[in-house]
């Protein structure tokens, strides 16, 4: 057998990977020339743990994150709590380079796992195999190719037509990462706090020693002074518009999966295969149930066509309702004016449990997991 190919070397391409390999194949990582850009921090909730846990990483993980208590919603002018959400179930975070650290520390210690800084130019099939041909001018065959490399990779552009590429929201998230010690204690609180209001919203949380802090607005709202116009001068996210925090910006993609997950012994993840908006803090945990997805399949089928047929199918309709209520949520997130009072009327009023009620399908693991 000529084993497995994976395309990408971000959290998703990784964890595919390892899924790969834990389900008894010989893998080959094409990972790219241009290490991914890993900075800033994530969160993990209910279904990335499940996730994690049939990857055997939960452990290591566990050791590398932070576990947060609670979900704090906030007004964002008057600084009034709308619901606040106990976490019984494991809910942490993370900085985003010590997943990835774990994910490369679990690929390093399989034997049966090869990883190559080369990035893919032609992918071709025939007579069930793929042949995959780089960079550097060397071709090879595989029994198959996982595509995790984004929503502009090669593995995209094979499975999907080029209509189906994604677009923009026309929103912009500025991020920063800003040291505790330099902020009041009540920010070190384990805790992820969103802010409403302004048609923006803000989330931070602490990973390590700094402050994860993101901002997503109207592209057309982010100027000079931006932060002084949009964070409180009377609230505490007011010592957060400091003009020497530094800031990342960074273009949001309009929420979308792929129309088609497989093409043949080829198949997509992560990114590729979704475009996750931030909104429900489900880009990584959705990566790593595809590659949960991926190795309960290649560990139940023989034929990797019919094992990406059966992930393709169970995947591609739990993701896509997922990525819409994601996408209702940033709609309801970056309501103003009447719509925003009466908004957080209703979530007032609802509580933990409207809350819970809504996040209770995004939560859930993929039952094949349990």
């Amino acid at each position: 057998m000529a084993g497995l190919a994976v395309s990408g070397g971000g959290i998703a391409g990784m964890a595919v990977a390892l899924a790969a390999a834990r389900a008894g194949h010989e893998v080959t990582v094409f990972c790219g020339r241009t290490p991914p850009q890993l900075a800033g921090g994530l969160q993990l909730a209910p279904n990335g743990w499940a996730a994690l846990t049939a990857l055997g990483l939960a452990e290591r993980a566990t050791a590398s994150s932070l576990r947060l208590h609670n979900i704090m919603v906030r007004a964002l002018d008057s600084g009034s709590t709308l619901i606040q959400l106990p976490l019984h179930e494991p809910y942490a975070s993370f900085d985003r380079a010590a997943l990835a650290d774990c994910l490369a520390d679990a690929l390093a210690a399989q034997n049966s796992v090869t990883v190559k800084q080369l990035n893919l130019e032609h992918i071709h099939q025939h007579g069930g195999t793929v042949r995959l041909v780089t960079d550097d001018g060397a071709s090879a065959a595989f029994d198959g190719l996982i595509a995790a490399d984004g929503a502009a990779g090669p593995g995209r552009r094979h499975v999907a037509p080029a209509a189906d590429r994604v677009g923009s929201t026309g929103k912009i998230a500025m991020r920063a990462l800003v040291p505790l010690a330099s902020l009041p204690a009540g920010f070190a609180r384990p805790s992820s706090n969103l802010w409403l209001g302004r048609g923006v919203h803000v989330v931070h949380y602490p990973i390590g020693e700094m402050l994860n802090l993101v901002v997503t607005l109207p592209a057309n709202r982010v100027g000079p002074g931006w932060q002084h116009r949009l964070l409180p001068a009377g609230s505490p996210l007011a010592l957060l518009a400091d003009d020497s925090i530094s800031w990342t910006r960074t273009i949001l993609p309009a929420a979308g999966t792929a129309g088609c997950w497989r093409r043949g012994t080829v198949v997509l993840a992560g990114e590729a295969a979704h475009s996750m908006p931030p909104h429900l803090a489900q880009g990584a945990g959705q990566g790593l149930q595809d590659a949960a997805s991926l190795q309960y399949w290649l560990g139940r089928k023989d034929d990797v066509g019919a094992a990406f047929s059966g992930y393709a199918r169970a995947r591609a309709g739990e993701v896509a309702k997922i990525v819409r209520k994601a996408d209702m949520s940033g709609r309801i997130m970056g309501m103003s004016g009447p719509a925003a009072h009466f908004r957080d009327i209703a979530l007032n009023l609802g509580g933990p449990r409207l809350m819970q009620t809504w996040l209770a399908e995004v939560w859930a693991a993929d039952p094949a997991l349990a």
